[in-house]
């Protein structure tokens, strides 16, 4: 298990390529498992309900993979999929992970003081991060540039972004 967390991390730190993940369907739903969970945990630490988390969570899961199998499949690439989107989800769950101790410094709360602040700009930092490996893993899988694939994570993320919030009301 260690080596699979280590690899996650090193997928985070650009260092290691989607596809030198092993193709599986039971490690996409463990690592789809863990996503859903580390969602759920980051929701409810910014302070929305577990249910709306959990369901927030799930449909960003949906919507990636979804968007993911589409343009494997127009590219015809499908047979990356479960590289990819291992990856893409396991890089969530440990840049979600690196959320957690901003969001307790409650930047999303009505406080205006220097710690929420810095939890702020932590998490634009992150969310950065998150663009940038998103990109890192679309360069490898479509053969793009970093720059392009960071683009196309940069416009998903917007619309998934976008979508959650029309559908749950909370952002």
């Amino acid at each position: 298990m260690w080596v699979l967390i280590q690899f996650f991390i090193e997928l985070c730190l650009l260092r290691r390529r989607p596809q030198e993940i092993p193709p599986s369907e039971v490690l996409l739903v463990l690592v789809m498992a863990v996503d859903l969970v580390v969602g759920t945990l980051v929701g409810t630490t910014a302070g929305v309900s577990w249910l709306i988390s959990l369901l927030q969570s799930a449909a960003e899961i949906a919507l990636m993979l979804a968007a993911l199998y589409g343009a494997l499949t127009l590219f015809k690439h499908r047979g990356r999929f479960l590289q990819a989107s291992t990856a893409l989800l396991g890089s969530r769950a440990v840049i979600g992970l690196a959320a957690i101790p901003p969001l307790l410094l409650n930047p999303v709360g009505s406080q205006g003081n220097a710690l929420a602040a810095v939890g702020a700009f932590m998490l634009l930092g992150l969310l950065i991060w998150g663009i940038l490996v998103t990109g890192h893993i679309l360069r490898y899988t479509f053969s793009l540039t970093l720059g392009q694939g960071s683009a196309i994570a940069l416009a998903f993320q917007i619309v998934a972004v976008t979508l959650v919030t029309s559908l749950f009301g909370v952002s």
